[in-house]
């Protein structure tokens, strides 16, 4: 999305307002609508599933300059033995720790979640852009096979 969009302002016609043959200014009554259309998502990281049974992360990744939100999907495919997986979603501040920006509900068995940050999203939290993230899970109890797959789209 542009820095400074530009609006151009139309009569009822579609006429652009001061343009040879139109009015030179309207008179807006009532609350006029505007509609901003979103950028189109983009694919910051995906993976196949993988076979995990203890605690851990995702290498650290970097947030492109251009991304305000994301969604984070997670698609488990085998979950047996534990009780529960959580995911997380964090980002590194300016002291180099690591900060959770938002999780997953408790998930239970085979199945998908999606959890989003960002201004507007599940968490209004703020995304660095350019800067480091990664993806976390939490294991409760014992599993004798858990796969998932992770993915992250922002906007």
């Amino acid at each position: 999305m542009p820095n400074n969009p530009v609006f151009t302002p139309v009569d009822n016609n579609g006429n652009v307002i001061g343009a040879a043959g139109s009015p030179s200014s309207v008179t807006i009554s009532g609350t006029p609508t505007v509609t901003v259309a979103a950028p189109a998502p983009v694919g910051l990281f995906s993976e196949s599933p993988q076979s995990r049974t203890s605690n851990s992360s995702t290498s650290t990744q970097t947030w492109t300059n251009d991304v305000t939100s994301a969604i984070v999907g997670v698609n488990v495919t085998t979950f047996t033995g534990g009780t529960n997986v959580v995911i997380g979603l964090q980002q590194q501040d300016a002291n180099g720790i690591w900060q959770t920006l938002a999780s997953s509900s408790t998930i239970t068995g085979v199945g998908t979640a999606t959890f989003s940050v960002g201004p507007g999203m599940g968490t209004g939290t703020v995304l660095i852009a350019g800067g480091s993230y990664r993806l976390t899970w939490t294991l409760t109890g014992t599993f004798s096979a858990l796969s998932f797959q992770l993915s992250v789209q922002g906007r």
